[in-house]
Order: structure tokens, then sequence, then C-alpha cells
């Protein structure tokens, strides 16, 4: 079997560099370790990663994507790694709202500044109601911008996975997160490679990977 370039981004707690290690990478992890499959890890940001996969220069696979129709087109996805806890949000704790929340009720505080990161997705739910609105502040960077943004003052809220949101609100002071009450079961992510990963490395791989019940 060839050695595939695996290639991570550094955000916590999904991704995390150093082992590598995160809620995504070990159970890949573990899979290629109990199906022997050559492979190394490299840093490289997403966008860079998306270049790598699809194009046909080497064996190349991004760690974490979410499967859609456009990219099913363009290279191969393993089976679930892990499955997002269902969308959130990180606010000010002087906002003062309190569960249980919906969506709509979020989205319809027109007092109070929300940010969102520029080109990305939160759903298909939130970015519909969100599309209805006149577009609110964006920002681009990491997640850990938008948490000093809100301890700043700059914004008041932002939608944001739970698993993202526990971790900053123990690095930055006067932040405070909420479950949405009516946000649907957040996305599976997949290892996701370019075409030129044989398909035999991938079955390999996907029989080691435990299945994901929720």
């Amino acid at each position: 079997m060839p050695e595939v370039a695996l290639h991570l981004q550094d955000r916590p707690p999904y991704y995390v560099l150093k082992g590598p290690a995160g809620l995504v990478v070990m159970p890949l992890l573990q899979a290629l370790q109990r199906a022997g499959l050559p492979h190394r890890f490299e840093h490289t940001p997403a966008l860079r990663q998306l270049r790598l996969i699809e194009s046909d220069g080497g064996m190349h696979c991004g760690v974490g994507w979410f499967r859609n129709e456009e990219r099913a087109t363009k290279g191969r996805f393993s089976k679930a790694l892990y499955q997002d806890q269902p969308l959130g949000l990180l606010m000010r704790q002087e906002l003062g709202w309190q569960a249980p929340l919906r969506m709509a009720e979020a989205l319809a505080e027109r007092r109070v500044r929300l940010l969102v990161k520029a080109g990305f997705s939160y759903g298909a739910e939130f970015d519909r109601q969100l599309a209805a609105l006149p577009p609110p502040a964006s920002f681009t960077g990491e997640m850990a911008t938008v948490a000093r943004m809100l301890a700043a003052d700059r914004a008041d809220w932002t939608p944001m996975a739970p698993e993202e949101a526990q971790l900053l609100v123990t690095q930055f002071a006067g932040l405070r997160m909420l479950s949405f009450a009516d946000a649907p079961p957040g996305g599976r992510r997949h290892l996701y490679c370019n075409k030129a990963v044989p398909e035999a490395w991938l079955k390999r791989l996907d029989a080691e990977l435990p299945e994901i019940k929720r």
C-alpha cells in the first residue's frame, strides 16, 4: 500500500497538531494503526487542503471534511470519523439569554450584535434562517478570534459548535455557551481524499472505523 498524506488544520478540540490528537483525529489514528496503513500527517490550512484534494498530483486526504454532492464528484470519502454535537452558541454573559432558546428567537433579537465567520456554514437550517436576514457582521480567522472579540465587547454572540464553545469559555473570561433547543443533529466529519488515493486503501480504513450510532 502507498503512503498517503493526511492534512490537518489546527482547530482544537477537533484537530490538535501535537500528537496528533483531537476528537476527529483519534478514531482515525486508531483505525490507521489497526489497518496497518502507511500514512503521514501534515499541517495544512483548509483552503490548501481543498486544492490538493481536487487536483491529481500525489495522494492526499483532508481530515474532518463534511460530505456534500459537489465534493463527492471531485474526490472520495471515508466512513464518518466523528459526528458534531447539535449547533449551539457562544455569548457574552451579560447578554443574559437562558435555555431553552430556539434559533429563530436568537436571530430575531435585533438589539444584539451577531457575529459570524465569513464563508462558513453553520448547518442547512441555521444558514437558511440567517439568509433571510440582513447580513450580520463577519470575521475571518480561527474560532478563538471571535471569542476574543466577544470578550472585548465587540459583539454579543456567535453560533458555534458546543465542542469548541466549551473549550473557549475556559480560555476567555465573561463568556458563556448555550445549546439551541431546536438544532438538528450535527454534521459528520470524514476523510476527504483525492481520486489518486486507492479505493483499496480507503476500504481497509473503513473496515476498522467504528460505526457512529447517533
